[in-house]
């Protein structure tokens, strides 16, 4: 897989994880560990991205 593959792959994970949080945030009561393991993940991916870039 080329690096530029790769970085798009990563790039939609993160927008996915995006769109979860949003869901997330938009229930009448968000679960805080769920939100907190989705923005751990999200930030990890970004740190991937960037390390990519």
């Amino acid at each position: 897989m080329s690096v530029s593959n790769h970085l798009l792959n990563l790039r939609r994970k993160y927008e996915y994880l995006n769109k979860l949080i949003q869901d997330e945030l938009s229930r009448p009561v968000p679960d805080s560990l769920v939100l907190f393991d989705l923005k751990l993940k999200r930030l990890r991916l970004k740190e991937r991205i960037i390390n990519l870039v």
